[in-house]
């Protein structure tokens, strides 16, 4: 069988046009990748400052997020506490994503609590802070153990704005989706 010069000149065009045209930020991640750029950091929220703590990502990166654990104690004066670890995230210059995790009491004492919860969060911007349901806890202390990798971010258009409004969670806008009490 001969090809002819045209249909093989017309394969190595059609060929050159698709090596000029692959995607350049596509990157499989490989288990030395993972390793490489592994985070693992340790957030303390309590009842005593009900604010939102801010989780260090680098300029450039995105924070995935593999897992979440837990362990802590929280006490109340009334039946019960549940005790709710929230997780905000944010791609770019979008809304927050609220990922809400709220481990059960231990066996031996109602009042630690403890759990461990595989998860997949992608955050450029990711803060957490403790929230409840139930009775306000007279006390409520939690050790955050973030763990994931880091990946860089998707490029952006220089023009993109951010408002002061979209630099933290709006504990407004959370409302009664993380705080109940009687």
């Amino acid at each position: 069988m001969k090809i002819s010069r045209s249909v093989l000149a017309g394969m190595f065009v059609l060929l050159g046009t698709l090596v000029i045209f692959q995607p350049s930020n596509v990157h499989a991640q490989t288990n030395a990748d993972i390793s490489k750029d592994a985070v693992q950091v340790t957030v303390q929220v309590n009842i005593n400052n009900f604010t939102f703590t801010p989780v260090s990502i680098p300029s450039g990166k995105r924070l995935v997020v593999q897992s979440v654990n837990l362990s802590g104690a929280a006490t109340t004066a009334g039946a019960y506490v549940q005790p709710i670890v929230v997780a905000a995230s944010k791609l770019g210059s979008g809304s927050f994503n609220y990922s809400y995790f709220g481990p059960n009491p231990s066996v031996v004492d109602p009042t630690q609590f403890y759990a461990s919860y595989p998860t997949t969060i992608y955050a450029d911007t990711l803060m957490v802070g403790p929230a409840f349901a139930g009775y306000t806890p007279t006390f409520m202390a939690f050790n955050v153990v973030i763990n994931g990798y880091l990946v860089d971010a998707p490029k952006v258009a220089a023009s993109a704005n951010v408002s002061q409004q979209d630099q933290g969670p709006d504990l407004k806008q959370l409302g009664n989706r993380s705080v109940i009490t009687h």
